[in-house]
This record gives C-alpha cells, sequence and structure tokens, in this order.
C-alpha cells in the first residue's frame, strides 16, 4: 500500500518542533533588543558626562561640584560632578559620574559610568570635605 501525505501525529510533531523553535529565536530576539536598549542608554550617559566634562573645563569661573540633575533625555538616570583633593600636589580630581535610578525605589541600580579628571588647584572651588582619592590610579601620572 502507498501511503500519500502525513499523518496527524506528523502534522502535530512538525508543529511543536516549529513552536519551540520560534519560542527560542523570540526570547533570544527579545534579550538582545534589552540589552541594545541598554547599551543605548549607558552610550547616552556616556556623551552626557563627557559633555558635561567639556562644560566645566570650557568655563572661565572656578570648577565647583555639580549636584545631581536628572539627564535629560534619560529619566532614569542622574548625574553628578564632584572635586577632591588629589595626593599630587597642586592638583583636584573632577570625578563626573552618570548612574541609573530604579524609578521605583528611587535608589541606585547598580549601573553607572564614571569620569575622572586632574585639574589644577587654581581652577577648582576648594570643596569643604577634604576626602582625599588615593585609589584612582589610572596611569601612574595625571598627564
Amino acid at each position: 500500500m502507498i501511503r500519500h501525505g502525513y499523518t496527524l501525529l506528523e502534522i502535530l510533531m512538525a508543529t511543536v518542533i516549529l513552536l519551540l523553535g520560534l519560542t527560542a529565536v523570540l526570547g533570544i530576539m527579545r534579550s538582545i533588543h534589552q540589552r541594545s536598549i541598554a547599551a543605548a542608554d549607558l552610550a547616552d550617559a556616556q556623551l552626557a558626562c563627557q559633555t558635561l566634562l567639556n562644560e566645566l573645563l570650557a568655563q572661565q569661573s572656578r570648577i565647583k561640584p555639580v549636584p545631581p540633575k536628572q539627564i535629560e533625555g534619560l529619566p532614569d538616570w542622574n548625574m553628578t560632578a564632584t572635586v577632591y583633593p588629589s595626593t599630587k600636589s597642586g592638583l583636584f580630581v573632577l570625578h563626573i559620574t552618570a548612574q541609573k535610578i530604579n524609578p521605583n525605589t528611587n535608589t541606585p541600580a547598580g549601573i553607572n559610568y564614571q569620569l575622572v579628571r586632574w585639574v589644577p588647584q587654581d581652577r577648582v572651588e576648594v570643596p569643604e570635605n577634604k576626602e582625599t582619592i588615593e585609589d584612582i590610579n589610572l596611569f601612574d601620572e595625571p598627564f
């Protein structure tokens, strides 16, 4: 007897296999989409930090700390600029941080980006806290 066509069981098995494959592909695509959004947010935060750094370095007046403020276009990100005395004589550390904030609890979400630059003491408004940054070692010398 010659059989033409497929049985119902074969069609059901093929459908199940196809659905399992589609489910896996959609899960991977969702993960990739979430990671691409996170990468885009981090790139925007980096650009905002670099922009603030350029603005602070370009101004004629002395550099002052910037209190936490929301990054324009990134509602879940805050940015701050802090100035610390350095262990190097005559230099201060300008520390700019962008930090993702959990919108539900308004606490840090664990994702941040930081820029550190050394600036001459005469360009800085001396901060009230005298805490010194000693563990920042990007290179042996600040220049």
